[in-house]
This record gives structure tokens, C-alpha cells and sequence, in this order.
């Protein structure tokens, strides 16, 4: 960690620009379930190709993790950042669902890589007793692309169909963090002779209760989110909505604020019970959207989702911090976010499945289910157990 709890430091900083960076590529699939229905796939193809890039990072990430230290974050960053582009760059051209399939999956491979190094980096300039502010920050500036790119891509007037040109400029977006990384200085020289956790620490850490009731309620909580996210547009059409993917700019302002003015209350008051009220109120938000017609009652949903969303995630990650030995800080980050992967690939996978068998009721009805066992297994945290 670093001395004197100075939290915005340069290394600090720029490790947040290149997490905003690498939001923006996946930002910009918004309107991928459309493209992906142009393209003649199926409901249950589609949900299993957007799931694709979060099932392989749900593999490599881990095995990553036990690999990458600080000495070896920025050459980890370098190779992912080229492979995060191949993939962009062959997605571009796909049209069928194995090339599609194998795009996705290497797309995630090497974005788990480009995060986990991010992560090992990041965790190096958190000083003690700022994990909430920090996770807060950290996770506000990655929220702006998505606030940002859902309704750039409808004022620009960039059709569903004309996303494998959106790709392709994905593509040289998925680079930038390279010059980053070889113009900027991060991490703690101290840390960069520290060796990789290895499998031992990964066990450690999944044998701690208060770290795996943590995994378990962020794999719920991003499996929420992502169904949300990538079939939130044909539930407005479904709905009659106008300008559905206002509903994501409003959700992400209220992540923003919530971040913004919530980082020092985090680190001042109980995080077990912000996030376990937080998860409570994003279960009932998903019982309403299907019957949210009005569109009033369609964006008010947005305000109190990105409400229990901005307060959740954000303290996932500082309890994960708080939680965990210094020396796994990493490890159990990068183990947090493979939660986060496998939240995307199994969320809009068993969402296309739900989608065709129950419609959306069943889908969000399933959604809120999953949610309020989260909050469950939030509340049984014990920090001291850990």
C-alpha cells in the first residue's frame, strides 16, 4: 500500500483512466443483442454469445491471478490490450455463431488479462482506511462510458446494423492502454519483488467464509446486471417506451452521484449494511420493470436501480479489501471480478433461456430471487471470521 494515505497519487490516476478506457470497448455493446438478431441468431445463440467474453474470463482471470505480481502487471496489461484487440477486430467480420463464439471468446481473454494486471496495480496505491473512497472513485470514472455511450450511439444515428464498423474502432480504443502502460508509472516498487499467490493462496482465500459469501453475492448481483443491461432494450420495445436507452444514461448518473458523495461515508459507517439495503432495494426494482408501461415508472426504476447499484458495487470491493491479508489484496480482487465474468456469462445466458420459456416476468421474477439470496448471504458477513 502506499505511505502517508495519499490516495490520489499519479499511479492512482492513471490506472483509473485505463479502467475507463477499457469500459468504453465494452460499453459499446449496448445494442449487441439487436446486431446479433439482424445477424439471424437465435435467443439462446445470442444470450450464449454475449455470454461468451465473461465465461472466458471466468477462466483465465483466475489462473491469471495466481501468475501476475506487480513486477509482471505491465507486460500482462501489454499482451492482453493486443489480444483484446484481435478480437475486437475478428468480431468485426463474424457473421455465424461459431466465429462469433470464438471472437467473444477471445475477447474475454484478453480482457480478464488487461484487468487482472489493472487490479494487481491498482490495489499497490490504496492506503489503509480508504478502501471505500478509493473503490468508489475507482468505480465512478468506469462508469462513464456507460453513461455515455448507450444514447451516443442514438444520437449518432448508429444502427444495430452498422455495429461491425463500431467494432473496428473498438478495436484501436482496445490499444490505447498500451501507451499508457509504457509512458506512465505505476505500482509500488517495494511490492514488485513480491511473488505470485499461486494456487495456495487461492485456496486460502476460498476458504474463507466472509471472501466466499462476498463471491457468491457479486456473482448474483453482476448476473442481475448484465441481464438488464443486454435485454433492457426489447423489454422497453416490449413495454412501448420511448428512448429505452435513456434508462441506462439515468441508472449510471445516479452510480456516478452515489460514488461521488458516497466514498468517505462508506469508509465512516457500516458497509455490511449500505450494501445488504442496497441489494434488498435492487430486488424490487427487477419485480417491477416487466409491468413498468408508464414511462415515468420506467425511468423512476433507472433512479432507485443505479441507486442500489452505485452504493453495491463499490463496497463489494472495499469489503473484499477490508477482508483480505494484504499479501491476497490482489488475488481476491481479481477473484471478486471473475465473479463479475461469470455474472456476465451466466446472466444473459439463462436469461435468453428464461426470455423464450417465461418472458420477462419470469426472467426479472428470477432476477430479484437471486438478488435477495445475495443480500442473505451479505448479511451472514462476519469480517472477523476472515
Amino acid at each position: 500500500m502506499t505511505d502517508g494515505g495519499k490516495l490520489w497519487t499519479p499511479g492512482f490516476i492513471a490506472l483509473n483512466l485505463q479502467f475507463m478506457l477499457v469500459t468504453c470497448v465494452t460499453a459499446l455493446f449496448f445494442p449487441f443483442h439487436a446486431y446479433l438478431g439482424l445477424l439471424g441468431l437465435s435467443q439462446e445463440s445470442a444470450g450464449l454469445i454475449i455470454g461468451a467474453d465473461a465465461l472466458a474470463s471466468l477462466i483465465v482471470q483466475p489462473l491469471v491471478a495466481l501468475l501476475i505480481h506487480p513486477a509482471t502487471a505491465r507486460r500482462w496489461l501489454i499482451g492482453g490490450s493486443l489480444v483484446f484487440a484481435a478480437a475486437l477486430y475478428m468480431a468485426s467480420h463474424a457473421t455465424g455463431f461459431v466465429p462469433l463464439m470464438a471472437a467473444r471468446l477471445l475477447q474475454g481473454a484478453g480482457f480478464s488479462c488487461v484487468i487482472a494486471a489493472l487490479i494487481c496495480m491498482i490495489v499497490e496505491t490504496i492506503p489503509a482506511g480508504k478502501s471505500g473512497q478509493a473503490f468508489g472513485w475507482a468505480s465512478l470514472v468506469r462508469l462513464v462510458p456507460y453513461a455515455l455511450m448507450p444514447p451516443l450511439l442514438d444520437v449518432l444515428g448508429i444502427l444495430p446494423a452498422a455495429f461491425g464498423q463500431v467494432l473496428q474502432w473498438a478495436a484501436l480504443i482496445a490499444l490505447l492502454p498500451i501507451a499508457l502502460a509504457l509512458f506512465s508509472r505505476q505500482g509500488n516498487t517495494a511490492a514488485a519483488v513480491a511473488a505470485p499467490p499461486g494456487m495456495a493462496g487461492a485456496l486460502d482465500s476460498v476458504r474463507s467464509l466472509p471472501i466466499a459469501l462476498l463471491l457468491f453475492a457479486s456473482l448474483a448481483l453482476y448476473g442481475g446486471y448484465a441481464a438488464v443491461f443486454f435485454f433492457l432494450r426489447e423489454l422497453g420495445n416490449t413495454l412501448g417506451i420511448v428512448n429505452s436507452g435513456l434508462f441506462f444514461t439515468l441508472a449510471t448518473v445516479v452510480m456516478m452521484l452515489a460514488r461521488l458523495f458516497g466514498g468517505p461515508y462508506f469508509d465512516r459507517h457500516d458497509k455490511l449494511r449500505l450494501s445488504t439495503a442496497g441489494f434488498c432495494l435492487v430486488a424490487a426494482c427487477y419485480v417491477l420493470l416487466p409491468f413498468a408501461s408508464q414511462q415515468i415508472l420506467f425511468f423512476a426504476l433507472a433512479v432507485f436501480l443505479g441507486l442500489g447499484w452505485g452504493v453495491i458495487m463499490p463496497l463489494q470491493a472495499a469489503l473484499m479489501f477490508d477482508v483480505s491479508p494484504p499479501a491476497m489484496r490482489g488475488l481476491n480482487q481479481n477473484l471478486l471480478l471473475a465473479m463479475m465474468q461469470a455474472g456476465f456469462f451466466l446472466g444473459p445466458s439463462v436469461a435468453g433461456v428464461l426470455l423464450s420459456a417465461t418472458g420477462f416476468t419470469g426472467l426479472f421474477a428470477a432476477a430479484a430471487l437471486t438478488t435477495l439470496c445475495a443480500a442473505l448471504a451479505n448479511a451472514a458477513l462476519n469480517q472477523r471470521s476472515a
